[in-house]
């Protein structure tokens, strides 16, 4: 086995898409915190509707180039 190639089948994600993966991993973490409701005002969100559905396309983004990324070794 040559080192740095992987010999088992699966799927093998680069370096910097799992870094990516991370990121968006706190990033959905983050968004999920900011849309718990307040005791005070439970109806209000704190981000407007138009900064959710921003940021829900760059999730997106974000998984899509991640997914790009990805890699499947049959076995």
């Amino acid at each position: 086995m040559r080192q740095g190639t992987p010999c088992e089948p699966g799927y093998f994600l680069p370096e910097e898409a799992h870094q990516q993966l991370q990121s968006l991993s706190h990033y959905l973490h983050l968004l999920a915190e900011l849309s718990q409701p307040e005791h005070t005002n439970p109806d209000a969100l704190i981000l407007p509707r138009a900064g959710l559905a921003h940021c829900f396309t760059q999730l997106a983004e974000a998984a899509d180039q991640i997914v790009a990324t990805t890699t499947f070794r049959p076995g």
